[in-house]
């Protein structure tokens, strides 16, 4: 059924490109939205049908699209503001953020301290502030939820169409005050200072491994 196909394409567009081809990802029907690039959508479901429902050739088939590897900023795009201000027609890439458990695994791998063990066991709340395990292992429900990753959207235990983006205070404290991330923050200096003193070779290093670009003068 192709209809199967359009909501898994439709949840795998909006994981990578941060928005979906159609906005009421939890209905297809007549009374949710159009899709404002329906051929786009069709095609990537035959795709994903003629390809034997392979989504791994789906994710590869994005992420090395041209659209993908577009800009997200606005610098010198003015007539486009004005013309398409919401970005309906994917003229430039949506800023995306971390989720949740992407955010805290990252933290760890910088720091070279991720447990990789496949499989195995749930992790239960209780044990879950001290070990390394991916937060995909981490156990999770109404009732017993991950506080940190909680505090980043965590996804809903019933539904996860799409999660909630939220920007407030006690993220930041999370961060400043989390001993996952203060032990993480000494390994990655520590791992950053190895492979050279100088200050210079330090920061660039820094933003090329943290942030993935070049820092500028500024």
């Amino acid at each position: 059924n192709p209809l199967a196909a359009r909501v898994a394409i439709n949840q795998i567009w909006m994981r990578h490109m941060g928005r979906p081809l159609v906005t009421t990802v939890f209905d297809f029907g007549r009374k949710g939205s159009r899709p404002v690039h329906p051929q786009l959508l069709d095609w990537l479901a035959v795709e994903l049908m003629e390809n034997g429902w392979s989504m791994k050739h789906i994710h590869r088939l994005i992420v090395t699209s041209a659209a993908y590897r577009m800009s997200s900023s606005v610098a010198g795009a003015k007539g486009n503001v004005v013309k398409d201000p919401e970005n309906r027609y994917w003229w430039r890439r949506e800023p995306i953020r971390l989720q949740s458990q992407v955010m805290r695994d990252s933290i760890l791998s910088l720091a070279g301290t991720l447990d990789l063990t496949m499989g195995g066991p749930p992790v239960l709340a209780a044990a879950q502030a001290n070990l390394r395990r991916r937060s995909l292992y981490f156990f999770h429900s109404n009732n017993s939820r991950n506080l940190f990753l909680t505090t980043f959207d965590e996804a809903g235990v019933t539904d996860c169409y799409r999660r909630e983006e939220s920007i407030v205070p006690q993220q930041a404290l999370a961060l400043t005050n989390s001993t996952l991330v203060l032990d993480a923050t000494k390994q990655i200096a520590q791992r950053l200072a190895s492979e050279s003193a100088e200050e210079r070779v330090f920061i660039d290093r820094a933003f090329a491994l943290l942030l993935g670009i070049k820092p500028g003068e500024k």
